[in-house]
């Protein structure tokens, strides 16, 4: 049996609550809606993440309609899922090393989100205008016909993680995990091993080509429980250490990995739960993530 979607999941404001879809179409971002939207110091324009205010991860945002509805502390606030840039204030925010152009959400979404985090804060949306490359062992003109984009995830535009894995690191933990710790796009069941998803280089997905890149680097963000927002001060990450350091690339070899990263062929398509996963070609020899530009691998095809 071939593996399968399980579970889809879009996080609409990066580090807060996820919302599960039965379907999703892609974007050139990845898929539809996915980070999008970003909360920062409105100090440094640096973005705020859960890692540092594990209360993000509560605040949750539903869409209904042309709404983004975000439920925070209590209170409710609504913006445009998708903002007219142009009537908004222009904003240069950081997101790691990069620097993106945005559209601050104005004073409301701003107090909202003080008031809830306690630190001060603005609600910025990535502007469609601006570009945010991804080259790290990606694809490209030569073999996608463009430069594939994200918004403000971290590196890539999907993440994809299997039941199995989950469960295999579950049998090391004394308290176990969910797929949610590790905040994937994509979950999948039915691999034939544990961390399967680690050796796939094309995978089709209803008819569409996904090209999986490299291994997700592991922080302490798994350590926050995705229910309460609780962060433990060891667990998983001590854990992890310990059994998934695995990618010996210079950009890898001090973290532990969970997840693959992948890039769509197309800016447009569906994903559905129950979608079957058809595995084209497996990386031959040693994975590792280099942080290298450009899709460069060594790919066996997988017998029929």
């Amino acid at each position: 049996m071939a593996p399968v979607i399980s579970k889809i999941y879009i996080y609409p404001i990066k580090s807060c609550k996820a919302l599960e879809l039965t379907e999703s179409q892609l974007s050139k971002y990845g898929l539809l809606h996915d980070r999008v939207f970003l909360i920062i110091d409105p100090a440094t324009n640096k973005q705020r993440t859960m890692r540092e205010l594990p209360l993000m991860s509560q605040a949750e945002p539903k869409i209904e309609g042309e709404k983004l509805v975000i439920t925070a502390g209590g209170k409710t606030i609504i913006v445009p899922l998708v903002p007219e840039i142009s009537k908004y204030e222009a904003r240069t925010v950081t997101v790691w090393k990069d620097s993106l152009e945005t559209a601050d959400l104005g004073e409301e979404a701003a107090q909202f989100f003080t008031e809830y985090l306690g630190v001060p804060s603005r609600l910025v949306f990535k502007s469609p205008n601006h570009k945010r490359p991804v080259v790290e062992h990606a694809p490209g003109v030569n073999e996608i016909g463009f430069v594939p984009e994200t918004a403000f995830a971290d590196n890539f535009p999907i993440l994809c993680l299997s039941e199995e894995s989950v469960n295999d690191i579950n049998t090391h933990l004394a308290n176990p995990v969910g797929a949610l710790n590790f905040r994937p796009n994509i979950v999948v069941s039915g691999v034939t091993k544990p961390f399967e998803e680690d050796e796939w280089c094309l995978v089709d997905i209803n008819g569409l080509t996904y090209y999986f890149t490299c291994r997700c680097t592991r922080c302490d963000m798994p350590n926050i429980d995705p229910a309460t927002g609780n962060k433990d001060k060891f667990q998983p990450q001590k854990t992890l250490q310990s059994i998934r350091r695995v990618d010996k690339g210079k950009a890898a070899k001090w973290n532990a990995c969970v997840g693959i990263n992948a890039v769509p062929s197309a800016h447009t398509g569906i994903v559905r739960v129950g979608d079957v996963l058809d595995v084209k070609q497996v990386f031959e020899g040693e994975r590792q993530r280099s942080g290298q530009p450009g899709w460069v691998t060594k790919a066996i095809e997988v017998g029929a």
